[in-house]
């Protein structure tokens, strides 16, 4: 059966980074999910403090530690080295990244045509965030591609207030004839093509043929190939001859699919252990103490054995917790308590605020460790007090408390060995 120093529940960004972070660190780390994760839902970039106001992520992650219940109010000192290590590991890993805690929040264009802020991304995404200095904005759909309606999308962002943004927004359709037959062109699919140097060079001549005179940042599907995406953007750039940026899409999501990639090699290079796709359906623990957990394996269980266990399975939106009939939220492992608002609060008359269940999460101590079970940490979205898409801090803490994790618990596995 396999014995971990930590096993890590959930395969979303907290859970992979801790994971990397503690075999990098000499732990023997086993992670286990049921699945992939929010990681192959969201566009790549990372969202530390992108809180109304703030001009900065620093200036976000400190308007949101005011709050004495925001999870940042004691883990806002873990996010810039967390930042940096997880910069660090992907780019490693051939995905580097532009920005930091310090550069601008600026708006950056989505398929639909609305803007969110962002200031740490994918290379990929880098000419999305620069400023514009008078160049215009083309975005790019495919006719077979029903993700990315890039004229309806320009149409939204020319209503948009966008200040300082481009001179002028256009959106082109490019026929391609050679994609007829594909009745279900994803971004999985598309980004598949991309990465074959055949198609490429056909698809980015039909795309240079289309675009218009003058200085433009074109932005294209977020699905400049897969195994091959520093090639593929590479040559896009240079058979466009304008700088190019991913505009992030509908799910899959193939930025996040890169960094589930990259973060997985990290953990396997380093050591580490995956166990993917087989739900914990059993915790052998006692009072205080989880000693094992059971995760589905064909006909049987499989038992995996551990001194510590990491909870990242994430929140409501997660699953990693579900509402009872009886309007209370649980805590689908361990059985941890949830902080949540009461059933009466659970809807909101408002589809554009803030979901009041987002806030749901479990009460830990400094040391995440929630107060029912002394070797069970909590990270990531399923710890209380945020609003992580509202306030767009999901990824910095999900980073800043995998570190915090990872740096305590590898020190005493190290000792061990």
């Amino acid at each position: 059966m396999p014995r971990a120093d930590v096993v890590v529940i959930g395969a979303g960004l907290a859970g992979l980074s801790c994971a990397a972070e503690l075999a990098e660190r000499g732990a023997r780390v086993l992670l286990a999910a049921k699945g992939m994760a929010t990681t192959h839902w969201t566009h790549g970039a990372l969202d530390v403090a992108g809180v109304s106001g703030a001009a900065t992520s620093r200036a976000g992650i400190e308007a949101l530690r005011a709050d004495g219940e925001h999870p940042y109010a004691r883990l806002a000192g873990d996010v810039e080295p967390a930042v940096a290590a997880h910069l660090e590991r992907t780019a490693a890993q051939g995905l580097p990244h532009t920005g930091d805690l310090d550069a601008p929040l600026r708006p950056v264009p989505t398929a639909i045509g609305t803007l969110r802020p962002a200031a740490i991304v994918p290379s990929a995404q880098a000419a999305a965030v620069a400023p514009w200095n008078g160049d215009g904005l083309l975005l790019v759909g495919f006719s077979h591609y029903r993700d990315a309606w890039a004229p309806w999308a320009a149409r939204n962002l020319r209503r948009a207030t966008w200040p300082e943004g481009p001179r002028e927004i256009r959106g082109i359709t490019v026929d391609l004839p050679w994609l007829e037959r594909l009745h279900n062109l994803n971004a999985t699919v598309l980004a598949r093509l991309f990465d074959d140097p055949v198609w490429r060079q056909r698809t980015l001549g039909a795309i240079a043929r289309a675009v218009p005179s003058g200085t433009w940042r074109i932005g294209l599907p977020a699905a400049l190939g897969l195994e091959r995406h520093a090639e593929v953007h590479a040559e896009a750039e240079a058979t466009l001859g304008h700088r190019c940026f991913e505009v992030s899409s509908l799910p899959p999501s193939v930025p996040g699919m890169r960094l589930f990639e990259a973060l997985r090699r990290r953990i396997i290079g380093a050591g580490g252990r995956i166990h993917l796709g087989f739900e914990v359906v059993e915790v052998e623990r006692d009072a205080r103490r989880v000693h094992a957990v059971h995760t589905h394996a064909g006909a049987r269980t499989l038992r995996l054995l551990g001194d510590t266990f990491v909870l990242a399975t994430g929140g409501i939106g997660g699953t990693g917790f579900r509402g009872r009939r009886d309007g209370t939220v649980e805590e689908r492992i361990f059985g941890l308590h949830v902080t949540a608002p009461p059933h009466a609060a659970w809807f909101s008359d408002d589809p554009l605020q803030p979901h009041p269940l987002e806030a749901a999460g479990v009460r830990t101590d400094d040391a995440l460790r929630p107060p029912e079970l002394e070797n069970v940490r909590v990270i990531g979205s399923a710890l209380a007090g945020m609003h992580y898409l509202s306030e767009r801090c999901g990824d910095g803490v999900a980073l800043a408390s995998a570190h915090r994790v990872a740096n305590e618990l590898a020190a005493p596995a190290r000792a061990a060995a």
